[in-house]
């Protein structure tokens, strides 16, 4: 049985069937609270990615696998994309058999959002995302802030919000052991 969370009541007029309306089924955007978004997003960001991703899949758990815009459904009006999830290797299974449009809060045991200075969507990485993610059930959530001095911050969930355990700038070292044991510095993923 699942818990009832409050999103809040401020949403938008469109859902996630409104999204499969558009063409190429709205993969160019997110859903926040029943508003569209666009993404567009940068080389900076997708090499942040890259990076961030290639540091992950040597210690990903043999139940889960590692995926980039992988599409996460939280409520019938947010559909979020993750720039990097971990995701249990069953749910991807039935999701693709099944072709479903995303997977729930509940397959995902990691969420990372790379989020540029000044790109417009801070608002939607640090607030909307932060509760969104927590209400929906993932385990763990990492904001990686690009910046003069790039910043991983990286959050627990604890009871349904989420309590940071770490936050390291520049060449510091994140030294993680959880969901997955690494170790890097902020600055080795914007070099």
């Amino acid at each position: 049985m699942s818990t009832a969370h409050d999103y809040g009541d401020e949403r938008g007029p469109h859902t996630i069937a409104d999204l499969d309306e558009l063409p190429e089924e709205g993969r160019q955007y997110e859903l926040v609270h029943g508003w569209l978004i666009r993404m567009v997003p940068g080389i900076l960001h997708e090499e942040c990615i890259a990076e961030i991703t290639d540091i992950l899949r040597p210690h990903v758990p043999a139940d889960h696998v590692l995926r980039e815009g992988y599409a996460v459904a939280v409520t019938d009006d947010t559909l979020y994309q993750p720039d990097i999830a971990l995701v249990a290797r069953d749910a991807a299974r039935r999701a693709k058999k099944d072709r479903m449009r995303a997977v729930t809060g509940e397959d995902v045991l990691l969420a990372v959002e790379v989020q540029l200075a000044r790109s417009g969507s801070w608002n939607t990485v640090h607030h909307f995302k932060f509760q969104d993610y927590a209400l929906a059930g993932i385990q763990y959530y990492w904001i990686f802030d690009v910046a003069d001095i790039p910043m991983l911050t990286a959050y627990e969930l604890d009871g349904d919000v989420y309590r940071r355990t770490h936050q390291v700038t520049g060449d510091e070292i994140a030294e993680l052991d959880e969901p997955v044991k690494v170790a890097f510095s902020p600055s080795e993923i914007t070099a």
